[in-house]
Order: C-alpha cells, then sequence, then structure tokens
C-alpha cells in the first residue's frame, strides 16, 4: 500500500485517531508516574520505548482501525514514561552548572536526525513500497532501542539522592 492509499483507506477517520488516543495516552502515560520512584529509571526509560515501533508495524500491516488507535496510545503512554524518567534523571544527575548545557545537547542529539529522516522516508517507501518501510522503521526503533540496552551504564544507573551524585550498579 502506498502513502496516499493508506490515507485514502484511513483518510481522515486516521488522523483524528491517532490524535485521540495519543493525547489520551500522554495524559496516562505523564500519570502514571507522578508519584512511583523507579530504581534504575533510565533502564525502565529505555524499555518504555520499545513499544514506539508497534504502530508503525501495525499500519504497514494494513491492521484494523482500532487497533492502530490502541498502539498508539500504547505508545504514547511508553514515550511519556519514557520522557518522565528521561527528565527527571537528568536534572537529577547532572549538576546544574552544566544542566543546560548537557540539555542542550541532549534536544540536539534527539532532534537533528529527524529532517534527514523525513528526507529519506518518501524515496524509501516509493522503492519498496509504504509496508515495507514501515517495517523497515519499526525494526530501526527496535534496533535503536536495543542497542542502549548494551551499555552498562544505561542498565545500571540507580535513581540516586542529592543532586548530581550517580550512583551507577553493577550490570551483568
Amino acid at each position: 500500500m502506498t502513502a496516499p492509499g493508506i490515507t485514502e483507506r484511513f483518510a481522515p477517520d486516521l488522523a483524528a485517531y491517532a490524535a485521540w488516543a495519543a493525547t489520551e495516552g500522554m495524559i496516562a502515560g505523564a500519570g502514571a508516574l507522578a508519584r512511583p520512584r523507579v530504581a534504575r529509571p533510565v533502564l525502565v526509560a529505555v524499555l518504555a520505548t520499545f513499544p514506539v515501533a508497534a504502530p508503525i508495524a501495525l499500519l504497514g500491516a494494513h491492521a484494523p482501525l482500532a487497533v492502530i488507535a490502541a498502539a498508539m496510545f500504547c505508545a504514547r503512554v511508553a514515550r511519556d514514561v519514557f520522557a518522565v524518567l528521561w527528565s527527571t534523571t537528568v536534572q537529577r544527575e547532572i549538576p546544574e552548572d552544566t544542566l543546560s548545557r548537557v540539555s542542550s545537547y541532549d534536544l540536539f542529539g534527539s532532534l537533528a536526525f529527524a529532517p534527514l529522516g523525513l528526507l529519506v522516508a518518501g524515496p524509501v517507501a516509493g522503492a519498496v513500497g509504504s509496508g515495507p518501510a514501515l517495517y523497515g522503521c519499526a525494526v530501526l526503533v527496535v534496533l535503536a532501542t536495543a542497542g542502549v540496552l548494551v551499555s552498562p551504564q544505561a542498565r545500571g544507573l540507580r535513581a540516586s539522592g542529592p543532586r548530581g551524585r550517580v550512583a551507577v550498579a553493577e550490570a551483568g
């Protein structure tokens, strides 16, 4: 199915349901971590990134709209769990005098390749079809997320008490 085919199949429902599901997921995800304290916040944040691949793969699989919307909800919950844990860990573990610089590099690194992805997505979908391109995108999300788990620092960083004191657990 091509991108116009996806649009023809679901539009305008896909955009409306996806936006609704993502919004509800955002509220649920941010609210889910309002109180709980996580012992290994970076590990949990990285693990929460895996579900982001689901709606991408389901769209490529021509899944029903309700299934895609449910996956969008879960993916948004996961993204907000990641965002809360990542942001609070950075604020807690990075010394105040370098926090703004570290946050700038973090945001730059997070957004730097987005335009490149947008530039490549169209020609790739045109060459292989939108279904395989969406599957490829989902695989890239999973591989990038799994790649972070290779790092003992990502797996072992524990929530610390005082600001600026990093506690790294033995990762095995």
